[in-house]
């Protein structure tokens, strides 16, 4: 019964990925491979095995290993994306504020 829910809520999460708006590619490819993983992993290692040699890739623990290194690589990719945006954002904050404080200072002397 847990497998059946798992098969359900991974190929629920793939699709989810193909209707959420994304602000940027590597997010929705995290989803995909996040999502084949776990389908990868609920599914068993006979389909597994299965779906590497149809893929070209010797066996199913592999086919796992690869997604898994997929998975984590877009993950770092998306984590410093987001770092370098939120660090853009911060050095334009403190350049406003640094700019209204000095328009402060000289609009009182």
């Amino acid at each position: 019964m847990i497998k059946i829910f798992l098969i359900i809520f991974f190929c629920a999460l793939f699709f989810y990925g193909f209707i959420r708006p994304f602000s940027s590619l590597s997010s929705r490819l995290f989803l995909f491979s996040g999502s084949i993983l776990g389908l990868l992993s609920v599914i068993g290692i006979e389909q597994t095995d299965k779906i590497a040699n149809f893929v070209g890739v010797g066996r199913g623990a592999d086919l796992f290993v690869y997604f898994a290194l997929l998975t984590i690589f877009l993950f770092i990719y998306y984590t410093l994306n987001k770092l370098a945006i939120v660090n853009q954002k911060i050095s334009t904050l403190a350049k406003a504020l640094a700019l209204s404080e000095v328009k402060k200072n000289n609009d009182r002397s």
